[in-house]
């Protein structure tokens, strides 16, 4: 692609459009045009295939957003689209249930180390919730330790003192340190003989040696349950999510994202003893037999079986750190790459005097002009489709844009840099 600005005039022209209609412009937080480098990066995809996109504009992109984790083997993967397609000609939602819930909650029993049963949901704040809801049925008790990002239902946002969450749920959830026994034990010890179960997720880097199995061990001493939030690692570390991946098997466990390659399905799973009680609870969905979905998903789940997918990932993974890792060094630009290769994490490691989102917006207006899209400070989602081609481009470009970022550094060039990127 060229380096001059990108055409992004109908993208532009639809957001302004949308932000009449639509609170915030956008449906989802995260991919508010705010998140990215508004003005010289895409807002609007036209179409997408494997490993790319297409904005509205007519630019196309390697893809290392990838909806924000859902898509991990690819967009319009032919065995998933076959098997959404097959099962439209017999129906999308019924007043009966689909045959499918249970085949896809078998499945997923099969290869879910925790899962001896199973509750499908369409996002994954609604899956977490349940959760929550049903520890506290197990156990009669109230307070939950959490460490980490759930979703916006009320049980979570009353962390943020968001508006409209009823004041009196503060106390029911606790925040723990991440990686920090001793602070989760004084949680305990401050909520002792209340704490119902302990939810966490493990996204950005390897646990210490030990950790996870001290927390289980942790919970299990005070009578509380064990709870992984996999929404972002399930079935992409591994076929049995962060928990087949770090060998520690949680109470239950949450599930979204690439449990369907892209389609909107996601679950709680655990063991039978607590899912039991879900039947006594007041959790309940229309589209929870939504067919499309879980065609989707028991499709995607075979061929996460059967291809060498994660292996892929993993080699993948590790290529992209090593290439960006070099370029950055090579230039001597302050960024990482690490955390977990099928998911890795980004960060500028200084900053100088400059602002550090400066330094973002500069990096995603010159990767996106010349075909590359990155998140802000987000992890980068690989794919099955995706290509070591693919990725010596995404080094190639991150080499020249680290170059250039070298010699605006800690200077008001940069600044001007990025305005100039804007679309005029």
């Amino acid at each position: 692609m060229s380096t001059n600005n990108l055409p992004l005039a109908r993208s532009l022209d639809l957001f302004a459009r949308a932000q009449q209609r639509i609170p915030g412009g956008s449906q989802t937080n995260s991919k508010r045009p705010t998140q990215f480098a508004f003005g010289g990066y895409p807002i609007y995809a036209d179409r997408a295939e494997g490993g790319c996109i297409i904005d509205i504009d007519g630019n196309e992109y390697i893809d290392l957003v990838q909806a924000l984790g859902p898509v991990l083997l690819g967009y319009r993967y032919p065995t998933v689209d076959a098997a959404i397609a097959a099962q439209l000609e017999r129906g999308i939602l019924y007043g009966l249930m689909s045959p499918l819930e249970v085949e896809c909650a078998e499945l997923i029993c099969e290869v879910v180390p925790c899962a001896e049963m199973v509750r499908f949901f369409k996002g994954g704040g609604e899956a977490t919730a349940a959760a929550a809801r049903v520890v506290r049925g197990y156990t009669k008790r109230q307070v939950i330790l959490n460490c980490g990002y759930r979703g916006w239902p009320d049980v979570w946002s009353v962390a943020n003192g968001d508006p409209g969450v009823p004041t009196h749920l503060q106390g029911s959830l606790d925040a723990f340190a991440e990686f920090d026994l001793d602070d989760l034990r004084r949680k305990f010890q401050a909520h002792n003989g209340q704490v119902a179960a302990v939810f966490l997720d493990i996204q950005r880097a390897e646990p210490p040696a030990g950790y996870l199995a001290a927390v289980k061990e942790l919970c299990h001493a005070h009578g509380a349950l064990l709870v992984y939030d996999e929404i972002v690692t399930g079935f992409r570390l591994a076929l049995g999510g962060m928990q087949e991946y770090c060998g520690v098997t949680p109470d239950l466990a949450c599930f979204a994202k690439a449990l369907a390659n892209g389609m909107p399905l996601a679950c709680v799973a655990g063991r039978a003893d607590v899912m039991a009680s879900m039947a006594e609870r007041s959790i309940s969905i229309t589209y929870g037999g939504e067919a499309l979905s879980l065609a989707a998903a028991i499709a995607s789940i075979h061929e996460l079986r059967d291809k060498g997918v994660h292996a892929y990932l993993w080699e993948l993974g590790a290529s992209l750190q090593r290439g960006l890792n070099g370029a950055a060094q090579a230039t001597g630009i302050p960024f990482h790459c690490g955390g977990l290769a099928p998911m890795t994490t980004m960060d500028f490691t200084e900053r100088g005097e400059q602002p550090e989102a400066l330094l973002w917006e500069y990096l995603l207006q010159e990767m996106a002009v010349r075909g590359v899209l990155l998140r802000r400070g987000g992890l980068n989602f690989l794919t099955f489709s995706h290509t070591q081609s693919d990725l010596e481009q995404v080094i190639d470009a991150a080499t020249e844009v680290f170059t250039n970022l070298r010699a605006l550094w800690g200077t008001p060039g940069l600044a001007a840099a990025v305005a100039a990127r804007k679309y005029r």
